[in-house]
């Protein structure tokens, strides 16, 4: 009877999950995501793994956005498929060994973009106004028809212009804008013929995000560098005051867009011409900083948070 006594706590008992073998698959898990450029972890993500909070689901591991960011841009970790994976962490997280990963945005970025937001309504930029002419050749300060070289980096905005726009049959000269360049107070200077049409081809913000919202946060990460997305809502009540233009279609081409995007990624990424045009001109890290930011905005028009939209107005 004594030894059954003893024996039976000893035989049910199961022996605790200790920190580091949680924290060892807490790291297994962040490695299904990211990937560190040399051999060993930095410091600061085995803090993080070592610190995930442990739910009864399993750890719960928080990445800083800004720490991600600037590490991949400085090369320090990759993102082993950024296209698909970027779409996950922005929301609901990535799942994997029981564990999830989930990015975080902090008080120092929501201020950034406060202030980003006021300073770039003040600033309105060049090379905006493409021309389609009617022989079907485009133009846009140079760029030629896109035959999948990328000629020049400073063009890639460009480039991403003129293939997600969309060309509906017409024989008249038509003008297409970059509205993402421009404050919507911009359209009230636009001059055109009487009856010919001009597109407005622009990426915006879904009606459904709040202001300064962690949501709102990460859709203007890609656009820091030069204007905030308007929201459609915006766009149409400027066109309906603007006098001389009347709105001819409204189309979205956010599928198209979101693909559109992948692919010069991929070329950056894959196609050794282009990476080292790339590299000669933005250096190492804009090479990698110009890659992230077309994965990221992919994944958010995916998402469904940022749309891209075609508006033709014809002229009274």
């Amino acid at each position: 009877m004594l030894y059954a006594i003893c024996f039976w706590p000893l035989s049910s008992s199961r022996p605790p999950t200790t920190d580091s073998q949680r924290a060892r698959t807490a790291l297994q898990a962040l490695q299904t995501v990211l990937v560190p450029s040399c051999s060993l972890w930095p410091a600061r993500y085995i803090k993080l793994v070592k610190n995930a909070p442990n739910h009864r689901s399993g750890s719960r591991i928080i990445i800083p956005l800004s720490m991600l960011l600037q590490d991949v841009c400085d090369g320090i970790i990759e993102l082993r498929d950024p296209l698909y994976d970027l779409e996950d962490l922005i929301h609901g997280g990535v799942c994997a060994y029981g564990c999830s990963m989930h990015l975080s945005v902090d008080y120092a970025e929501k201020s950034q973009v406060s202030i980003c937001a006021l300073t770039l309504e003040k600033t309105v930029t060049s090379n905006t106004y493409m021309l389609i002419l009617e022989d079907g050749t485009k133009s846009h300060d140079g760029v030629q028809p896109f035959d999948g070289a990328v000629t020049n980096v400073q063009d890639i905005d460009g480039l991403i212009h003129l293939l997600a726009t969309a060309r509906s049959p017409s024989t008249d000269h038509r003008i297409i804008i970059n509205l993402n360049s421009y404050p919507l107070r911009h359209l009230a200077t636009i001059q055109a013929p009487k009856g010919s049409h001009t597109t407005l081809a622009f990426t915006s913000l879904s009606n459904q995000i709040s202001l300064l919202s962690t949501t709102h946060i990460l859709c203007t990460i890609p656009f820091l560098a030069h204007r905030l997305p308007h929201r459609l809502s915006d766009v149409l009540a400027t066109v309906n005051n603007t006098r001389h233009f009347n709105l001819s279609t409204l189309t979205s081409t956010s599928t198209a867009y979101a693909d559109i995007l992948a692919k010069l990624s991929t070329k950056l990424t894959y196609d050794p011409v282009a990476r080292q045009q790339c590299v000669d001109e933005l250096g190492i890290k804009g090479w990698r900083t110009r890659r992230l930011m077309l994965e990221f905005e992919a994944a958010l028009v995916r998402r469904g948070w940022l749309e891209r939209w075609n508006v033709v107005l014809e002229a009274r």
